[in-house]
């Protein structure tokens, strides 16, 4: 789901000629990603969700041409602030992923947050029953306004 919202926001930079390619920017005031794949190179070298990465692009072939329409850490920038909630306790989408994604968003000189959860998981995050979710909710409150 976080990928996909990294996604869905850098829809008008994907490459010329792609069938999902937006004419302009979406108009959102900013994305809340939850622990995403948000850097594919990252999470392929770390074997992420037991290899999704090499599940959505392919061999190592078509990894450059596909990532280019699909990784959000090469999607940048969009021009749309972003934050990122990530649990320090995530085995599923581990830290490193996230960081490898602010970093490179930083750099391509986006408005981009990362809030590190301590002690949590990855899936406490949507648990509306869990602390984590209170503030993820904070978040999406403060990129409202």
């Amino acid at each position: 789901g976080g990928h996909l919202a990294l996604w869905a926001a850098a829809r008008h930079v994907l490459p010329e000629g792609s069938p999902w390619r937006l004419p302009a920017p979406p108009p959102l005031r900013g994305v809340v990603a939850l622990a995403p794949i948000a850097d594919f190179t990252v999470a392929a070298e770390l074997g992420v969700c037991g290899g999704a990465v090499a599940q959505l692009l392919g061999g190592e072939a078509e990894f450059e041409d596909r990532a280019a329409q699909a990784d959000p850490g090469v999607l940048l920038p969009t021009g749309i602030a972003t934050t990122i909630v990530q649990g320090v306790e995530d085995i599923v989408v581990p830290q490193a992923v996230s960081e490898a994604y602010v970093d490179a968003a930083a750099r391509s000189g986006e408005m981009v947050g990362l809030t590190l959860l301590g002690g949590v998981g990855h899936f406490p995050l949507i648990d509306p029953a869990a602390d984590a979710c209170a503030v993820v909710a904070e978040e999406i409150t403060q990129l409202a306004w």
